[in-house]
């Protein structure tokens, strides 16, 4: 559909969505703005599973226009409607919405362990690569993880499958010695001698996970 990448991998923040203007009504969070000259209402619901819903309404006849919505169909009056539309839905998504790449429950774990215990939060530094994020410290802004959802394949799984992994530091002898194609795996566009790649699905327990990620954090005020 025509809005759907202005949501694509976000997830509403609920407690911004009444101050930005939002009315909640059975459940559904319920936006609406006067757009083209006062002519239509456009509205927009937040569904109870987070999904977004938009309706332009014709103030003249009550009844919904959708011509905004056909692909093909252009002219001034058609671009003015989806223009206004989409300037306020990138408004929702910018002050309403937080990013979420990362799905799997490893993934929500290690970076909700993040936030509670560095008070850091993911950085998306690369526009090529959105499905790829950083975070690093405070006070050298060194990177100590890298979060990225890849094709199993490129760190030489036998699949083609989407899935998420870590980057992560470690110590060089270590690392020679954990590296087995199993549970740890060379580090993924990171130098292999200090780095090694752990694939969020259960394979390596979070709690060894969370134990190398803060290895990882001390290992970044260093010069490895």
């Amino acid at each position: 559909m025509l809005f759907d990448d202005v949501f694509k991998n976000k997830t509403p923040i609920y407690a911004n969505l009444i101050p930005f203007g939002f009315v909640l009504h059975n459940g559904v969070y319920i936006y609406t703005q006067r757009i083209v000259d006062n002519q239509f209402d456009f509205i927009v619901s937040i569904l109870p599973d987070g999904h977004v819903h938009t309706q332009v309404i014709d103030l003249s006849t009550g009844d919904e226009y959708t011509l905004h919505l056909v692909e093909g169909i252009e002219g001034s009056f058609i671009g003015k409607v989806r223009t206004d539309c989409l300037n306020i839905l990138h408004r929702i998504a910018a002050t309403c919405f937080a990013t979420q790449i990362f799905k799997s429950s490893y993934a929500c774990q290690i970076i909700q362990y993040i936030k509670d215990k560095y008070h850091h939060n993911l950085e998306y530094l690369w526009q090529k690569f959105p499905e790829n994020a950083a975070v690093r410290r405070s006070d050298n802004h060194k990177w100590y993880a890298l979060l990225m959802t890849v094709e199993a394949s490129k760190i030489g799984l036998n699949s083609h499958d989407k899935i998420e992994i870590i980057d992560l530091r470690g110590h060089p002898d270590e690392i020679k010695h954990l590296i087995d194609g199993q549970k740890y795996f060379p580090a993924y566009h990171m130098n292999k001698t200090s780095w090694l790649t752990i694939c969020l699905d259960g394979r390596v327990d979070l709690a060894e996970i969370l134990s190398r990620l803060d290895e990882s954090y001390n290992l970044a005020k260093s010069k490895l």
